[in-house]
């Protein structure tokens, strides 16, 4: 892997090409002889949770900020965008124009079948290593094929820091580091000039003191509030101290602590980021309607459901989430445009009842929908190796009781 030192000059090098601006994260890292400090902005449309493990024998105790997604091979999963263990060793990522590794294919890709988030390999990072140089060494390991639009930013207690681009290393030179949304390495590919990299690198040369309230200014200055894009949470992170600074959706002037070793004490855990900005008297959302679907089907197959969008007293964002009446939730589901939908699959033949439910940006729950009722009375492998006994059944629908019995039909 290469490592590199990057100046970047705007005389030099004026490329107009944005990366998307649904993805308009920033970061930094800060150090001197009695401060180190990694900040963040997380643009990005969807509510956070906080999740934290506490440290074991073969672990460090660590948290991660998670979010729902779905995969493209159509996998709904919980992936950790950042995190920051006990040992002060903290990474945030960041999205990039496309560029793919050239590294080593022989190299298994990371997956984990027992581990909470299984392939992202930030967990173990966090969970086995202490230092920047022993999360590479983890990272080395393994296949970069996955790391083709993002880039992520390093930083440990000691003031190191570095942006592991996939190929390429880019370790702080000075005071500080700052990573946006293009490639250092690779500039022409698009994202830059940006804005927010110049403006960052700007406050920070004529910083004047270090402190928590500087940098979420900076921060402030920097975060985005389009429909498309809004900065949904902001941090600073004491690394010496492992305490967390938390911003919401761009108000600065709120400010929730987090000191994480008190957090791990708790044990294993989670928060609804959101929660913990929750105003006085905000209210829930109206309860949705019924959700619109299959009402029957066969077990083992998916059946796709859609939530129709309601509504929230105090103009908040709003997530749904599904009960699919045999015991199974979907994770909290939310969208700037478009459907709101899931899939489910049943095992056993019989009636559910599917509802869902709204959760606004502070947590609030609605009411759950009145339901849909969805019917699976057969399964799809005996429709297609019986043919002559369905033809059968449903022609003389009350003879052969037993048979019908012992075929689940």
């Amino acid at each position: 892997m290469k490592e590199k030192i990057v100046g970047i000059s705007i005389c030099m090098l004026m490329i107009a090409t944005a990366v998307s601006s649904v993805s308009a994260c920033t970061g930094f890292t800060y150090s001197d002889n009695e401060n180190v400090f990694a900040c963040h902005n997380e643009d990005w449309h969807d509510f956070f949770t906080l999740r934290f493990f506490p440290a074991t024998e073969d672990r460090y105790g660590c948290m991660f900020i998670e979010v729902y997604i779905l995969r493209d091979d159509g996998v709904e999963q919980m992936y950790p965008f950042s995190g920051m263990n006990d040992q002060g060793l903290w990474y945030s990522m960041y999205a990039t124009p496309y560029l793919e590794p050239v590294n080593d294919t022989e190299k298994p890709n990371y997956y984990d079948p027992y581990s909470y988030y299984r392939i992202h390999i930030g967990e173990p990072c966090l969970f086995k290593c202490s230092t920047i140089d022993e999360a590479l060494d983890l990272m080395d390991n393994y296949n970069h094929n996955g790391w083709g639009e993002f880039q992520v930013l390093m930083a440990e207690g000691t003031g190191k820091s570095v942006i592991h681009e996939g190929d390429d290393l880019i370790y702080k030179e000075g005071n500080f580091q700052v990573v946006t949304n293009f490639l250092q390495t690779n500039p022409e590919l698009g994202g830059y000039p940006c804005e927010r990299y110049d403006t960052v690198v700007s406050m920070l040369e004529n910083m004047t003191e270090p402190s928590v309230d500087y940098f979420a200014d900076i921060l402030n200055a920097t975060h985005k509030s389009k429909w498309y894009s809004w900065t949904c949470h902001s941090m600073v992170c004491d690394l010496s101290n492992q305490m967390m600074y938390l911003y919401y959706f761009g108000d600065y002037e709120k400010q929730v602590v987090i000191d994480l070793n008190e957090e791990l004490q708790k044990g294993e855990h989670s928060i609804f980021l959101g929660s913990l900005f929750e105003p006085e008297g905000n209210q829930p959302p109206n309860k949705p309607q019924p959700p619109i679907g299959n009402e029957s089907g066969v077990t083992g197959e998916y059946l796709e459901y859609f939530a129709i969008r309601t509504s929230d007293p105090d103009g908040d964002k709003i997530s749904y989430q599904f009960d699919w009446g045999d015991g199974d939730l979907s994770f909290w589901l939310f969208t700037v445009q478009g459907t709101i939908s899931s899939s489910h699959k049943w095992n056993k033949k019989g009636t559910y009842e599917v509802r869902v439910k709204a959760m606004d940006q502070y947590g609030a729950e609605s009411e759950w929908s009145d339901p849909l009722e969805v019917t699976l009375p057969k399964n799809k492998g005996f429709i297609f190796n019986f043919p002559l006994l369905n033809w059968l059944f449903e022609r003389f629908p009350n003879v052969f009781p037993t048979l019908r019995h012992m075929l689940g039909l």
